[in-house]
């Protein structure tokens, strides 16, 4: 019976303490978030802006909210904002607090230079009604600033820090970054320049894997190269502002471009183009490049060191290692050559002989050699795509200089032909390998290394 009476009291006590629960101690809580509420000054989401004004006696500006984050300044110019400065307006606006509801039903505006405010935040949204923020006068003590929603009556009184922010020039929201993209983002670009007297393009893309070269040729990219443009092309910025409008493109070149960079993003950004004219002739200024983004109305000026990388070679951008392979699986090589076959064999602990046409230890050292014109092969142009039978033998690879081949013992891993010689300031010669059909011209020591093989094999080596 007593065990009864206690589970009984035991309920009661829980039923009593839920009770408390819910009655009082969320009916607190509730009070205490719409108390929050009702002081803060914005009762939306910011992320349903898609245009807003921010006016001024001088001269206002219009921003229309573009894919994702990114904003456009679209009046009194064409530009893109600068998204720190917007982040600091509507942080502003988030965490700014109601200090004073000063009067709920105004007869008067004048007061609180509410009547005709000269600063206001026209605003416009996905999916609820527009609304406008006045700024009037400061309180009498200077540290807040009256306030009035269009929507409303009330005069409210917030800090001075939001009216600030709000009143900053119109060339302090305007993105100094070239492009206004991140590195991560760009996954292809398009250079269209003048060289020589001769248009050239070149198109690089990221397959989701890796970089590679879509034109004048397919072939994989230099990462390393192509990583520094596409970030020089994220963190560049614009130097000076030449012009905010012009109708004279001529005059700095843009009516018919030396470079255009067209660059294509993830998520379906629209990709965006830069105009590069020309060269700056004032003194000091020899290093900037007049530019203008296509779609906007800017003219301003650019360093060198983005034009520079732009108007790199065309093998910059590709790999210049064209015969790429693990050294440690080769155990065999096969140098033919002079009219000599020579074969060198590699032992258990690693150690090179010459096994025909002789029987001799080699030093590593020779070793080193091929592997310098093979697998650390640089190429410095290519000769011919898909080449011809009148491109081989041009290059003198029908009949070639040498031939070398690497075996992981009787498979081949891959064989280079060497071609005729010839020399500018440097020799070059022609070579082309088993893994592809290209030509390629190398600055590498080709006649030198096979000469140091030679001797090491029929010398006193």
């Amino acid at each position: 019976m007593k065990l009864v009476k206690s589970l009984v009291v035991l309920l009661f006590v829980v039923v009593i303490g839920a009770l408390v629960y819910f009655y009082v101690y969320k009916t607190e809580e509730t009070r205490k978030a719409r108390e929050i509420e009702e002081r803060s000054l914005v009762r939306f989401d910011l992320d349903q802006i898609k245009k807003f004004t921010l006016a001024r006696p001088d001269s206002s500006v219009v921003f229309e909210r573009g894919i994702g984050r990114l904003w456009n300044i679209v009046e009194p110019i064409r530009t893109e904002a600068d998204g720190k400065p917007l982040f600091m307006l509507f942080s502003s606006l988030t965490q700014s607090n109601i200090l004073i509801e000063v009067e709920k039903k105004p007869k008067d505006m004048e007061p609180y230079g509410l009547s005709d405010p000269q600063y206001y935040m026209s605003m416009e949204y996905d999916s609820i009604e527009p609304d406008t923020l006045f700024l009037g006068n400061d309180t009498p003590d200077g540290t807040m600033t009256y306030v009035r929603y269009a929507s409303e009556d009330r005069v409210l009184a917030v800090m001075n820090q939001l009216t600030d922010i709000m009143k900053r020039p119109i060339n302090k929201y305007r993105s100094r970054t070239l492009l206004n993209v991140l590195a991560d983002d760009i996954i292809g670009y398009q250079i269209f320049r003048k060289k020589d007297g001769e248009e050239e393009r070149i198109q690089m893309t990221f397959n989701d894997v890796t970089w590679m070269m879509a034109y004048p040729w397919d072939l994989p990219a230099d990462i390393k190269n192509v990583e520094e443009l596409t970030k020089k092309i994220a963190d560049s910025n614009k130097k000076t502002l030449e012009e905010e409008q012009t109708g004279d493109l001529k005059a700095y070149g843009l009516d018919d471009p030396s470079i255009v960079l067209n660059v294509k993003l993830k998520y379906g950004m629209p990709e965006k183009t830069l105009l590069i004219g020309q060269k700056l002739t004032e003194k000091g200024k020899k290093h900037l490049w007049y530019a203008k983004r296509f779609d906007n109305d800017l003219v301003f000026s650019l360093e060198n060191s983005l034009v520079t990388l732009l108007n790199r070679g065309t093998t910059w951008f590709i790999e210049k290692q064209p015969m790429r392979f693990n050294r440690n699986v080769i155990n065999k090589i096969v140098l033919e050559t002079a009219g000599n076959k020579i074969t060198l064999m590699r032992d258990a602990d690693e150690n090179w002989s010459v096994v025909s046409p002789v029987d001799k230890n080699i030093k590593q050292e020779t070793i080193n050699s091929i592997f310098a014109i093979s697998r650390f092969m640089l190429i410095n142009s290519i000769f011919a795509l898909e080449p011809t039978p009148e491109d081989y033998e041009e290059a003198g690879i029908d009949k070639p200089f040498s031939i070398i081949t690497f075996y992981n013992n009787d498979s081949i891993i891959v064989e280079a032909r060497y071609g005729k010689t010839f020399t500018t300031d440097k020799a070059n010669t022609y070579v082309t390998t088993s893994l592809s059909p290209i030509i390629y011209i190398t600055n590498s020591t080709i006649n030198s290394s096979v000469n140091t093989v030679l001797s090491a094999v029929f010398g006193t080596q």
